[in-house]
């Protein structure tokens, strides 16, 4: 089932009223100002955790708007693994490997779809590659993704 972008903003909108809100930056940027001001620099390893323990909750939010935008290409991300080298992904029901047998892994497009999403994200040059598919007989399609 395809998602169009009416039912999508309207999922995402849905989203950051439930789980966010919007923050001007002038402000939260004067707050930081002022705070290291009235606190001097010992604050730095406070706010590195506070810092660290919001990125966490933001990936996992993000995690969850990325299956939001799950249309046509794959039904669900079932597995995000984050290792040493790069990244684990595995999906269902790719649009590449449906109703196909095979002895190679079909979804291609989603390696480099994959890559090109790690490079927008983070910069530099990504690489994926398609470790297992369901066209071979497999659960998921799974896919390395690592940096260059």
């Amino acid at each position: 089932m395809e998602m169009d972008e009416l039912d999508l903003l309207y999922k995402t909108r849905l989203m950051l009223k439930e789980k966010g809100f919007v923050v001007l930056k002038e402000p939260v940027q004067e707050f930081y100002r002022n705070l290291f001001k009235f606190t001097g620099i010992g604050l730095g390893g406070l706010l590195n955790m506070a810092g660290k323990s919001a990125g966490q909750i933001a990936g996992k939010l993000l995690k969850e708007l990325a299956s939001l935008l799950e249309t046509g290409t794959v039904s669900e991300i079932k597995r995000w693994e984050v290792t040493d080298k790069g990244v684990i992904v595995g999906v269902k029901g790719s649009v590449f490997s449906a109703s196909q047998d095979s002895k190679k892994p079909m979804c291609i497009p989603l390696q480099g779809g994959f890559a090109g999403v790690m490079e927008a994200f983070f910069g530099g040059r990504w690489s994926c590659k398609e470790i297992e598919c369901e066209s071979m007989g497999e659960d998921t399609c799974t896919f390395e993704i690592r940096r260059e």
